[in-house]
């Protein structure tokens, strides 16, 4: 990848570090933009979730350090994250298991007035704290929770 920022729609069809190629867009946030790709060794599919901006070097190194912490967790209700790292132009990455299916903010969306049944609703919260605080032990606050980072 060249060490410009591209835009979103110029990286689709590329091979980041040699073994990601960026087949579709996903979603994007306020924090990155999130593409599905192919692990061209494992012939697999990942999610690859590239930040919007680059970053300073001491927020690189933060970000790298909280991504080696976070690809050590191995939780049902967590994401696992695969691989890392800084693209050439200084926006950091994340490689991650690809998930498919129904996303909360969906499924809010289908609910009358938005709102779940009482336990299917304390169902879905404890699945979330408990991986929350598989993530907290390990000294990671995540910055990102919101209904459309919880699959269902």
């Amino acid at each position: 990848m060249s060490t410009q920022r591209l835009p979103p729609e110029d990286i689709i069809g590329t091979v980041l570090n040699y073994k990601y190629q960026v087949l579709q867009r996903l979603s994007q946030g306020g924090m990155g933009v999130v593409y599905k790709a192919h692990h061209l060794m494992l012939d697999a599919p990942v999610a690859l979730k590239i930040l919007l901006k680059p970053e300073s070097e001491e927020a690189q190194q933060r970000f790298l350090s909280e991504a080696r912490l976070a690809s050590k967790i191995h939780h049902p209700n967590t994401v696992y994250i695969s691989d890392f790292g800084v693209l050439p132009d200084g926006r950091p990455f994340l490689v991650m298991e690809y998930m498919e299916g129904p996303v909360l903010s969906s499924l809010l969306k289908k609910q009358p007035k938005r709102q779940l049944d009482i336990l299917r609703a304390t169902r879905i919260a404890i699945q979330i704290a408990h991986g929350m605080q598989t993530v907290h032990d390990k000294g990671i606050v995540h910055r990102d929770l919101k209904p459309d980072n919880i699959f269902i």
